[in-house]
Parts: structure tokens; sequence; C-alpha cells
């Protein structure tokens, strides 16, 4: 029993990831990789294909405007990325008014960096659903996410690596990308989301770019 009990504890120990990603005190993740949980330290699974990592958070914020004090909690953020064996860092902005926190929300600036302070490439969406948001079952709602294809979409048994936040994308590129994530699956998919999605990528690109994109639109 001792002899068992010593191999189950080193197999424990040998698949024990030792990367892990720190979150600020105000945000607390709702869903890692799939899987509902509430941790501002989260240890990540490097064994997952390209060791790519899907984190949903939310950024939760007290400050005071116009003499009065406000609370604020960010619409559930998308966080992909590939990790190695090493640790992370998650840096957010002060919120300090209803204007910065309104622009939060509107775009998200988030800071992704290795235990060596170098930026980490990223890519980053919306967990978004309609109505009242109590008791939302976010595993679900991250299945329904996973399959639609969307641009932060995540598989534990194959994933690829797709268009990060900081990847610079023309009109073509634009339209081209959100008709392949939307041709992918056969699901029926919610028209949110593809709202979602194209105001993402818009919002991404140049003026030029936005002028050109709405003129493949008009086509």
């Amino acid at each position: 029993m001792r002899l068992l009990f010593s191999l189950i504890t080193l197999l424990i120990c040998t698949n024990t990831s030792a990367a892990t990603l720190l979150l600020p005190d105000n945000a607390n993740t709702v869903l890692v990789n799939g899987v509902a949980t509430e941790q501002q330290q989260v240890a990540l699974d490097i064994n997952t294909p390209q060791g790519l990592q899907q984190i949903a958070f939310r950024y939760h914020a007290r400050f005071r405007d116009q003499g009065s004090q406000h609370s604020f909690s960010s619409d559930v953020i998308i966080l992909r990325f590939a990790a190695s064996d090493q640790d992370y860092q998650l840096s957010l902005p002060s919120i300090r008014s209803q204007s910065s926190a309104t622009q939060f929300n509107q775009q998200p600036q988030i800071t992704l960096t290795n235990q060596a302070g170098q930026a980490i490439e990223f890519t980053q969406d919306k967990l978004m659903k309609s109505g009242l948001q109590i008791g939302r079952d976010f595993e679900t709602e991250i299945a329904k996410y996973n399959a639609s294809g969307a641009i932060a979409a995540w598989n534990a048994a194959s994933v690829a690596l797709k268009p990060t936040a900081t990847t610079n994308t023309n009109a073509s590129a634009i339209a081209e990308s959100t008709a392949q994530e939307l041709h992918k699956t056969d699901a029926v998919v919610d028209q949110q989301e593809v709202s979602n999605m194209l105001d993402y990528w818009y919002q991404k690109a140049s003026p030029q770019t936005q002028a050109e994109f709405k003129a493949r639109i008009n086509q």
C-alpha cells in the first residue's frame, strides 16, 4: 500500500505544471480551459496542444466619481495564449471614473508578460450573454463559444493558433477571417457573437482599413 501511494504521489508531482498565471487582486477567473473556477493564481496546463491556455475573467473595481462611490464589474474577458514552463503576469489599467470603466468595457487594455518581463502575444475576446447575468452557466457558454470557432476559441483535443490581438489586419483579412470562423461549424451561431466579432476587428483596424472594410461590405 505504501509503495502504491508513493507511485501515485510521484505521478501527480510529475504531471504538475510549474507554469502559473497571476492576476491582479481586483481580477478573478471565471473559467480556466473550459472549467468554471475562481482564482487569482492559475496553474497552467502546458501539456495542452501547443501549450495553449484559455482564461476567462472579470475585472472588479471601486471608484469615486462626482462625489459618489461606484462599483464596476467588467464583461467576461476571454484571454488565449501559448504558455511554456514559466510564470506569467496579467496587468490591467486603473479604473478611477465612470468614463474609464466604460472605456475598459468597450476596449479592454490588457498586458501579459512572462517572468522576464517580456510581452506575450495573446488573443482576446468577450463571453457575452444578453439579458439577466445572475446565475450564468459559464461552462455551457464557453463550450458554445469554442464550438463556434470564434477568435479566442480553445479545444483541449486539437487547437490551432489564430490571429492575436496585436496582429495588424487589413480589410480583406478581416472579412476572410470572419467568414472562415463562421463556416467552421454547422451549429447555430448566435448573432450577438457575430456582431461582437465584427466590432472587435473593426475597432482594431486603422481608419484606412475601416474605410476599405466598409467598401468591401457594400460591394
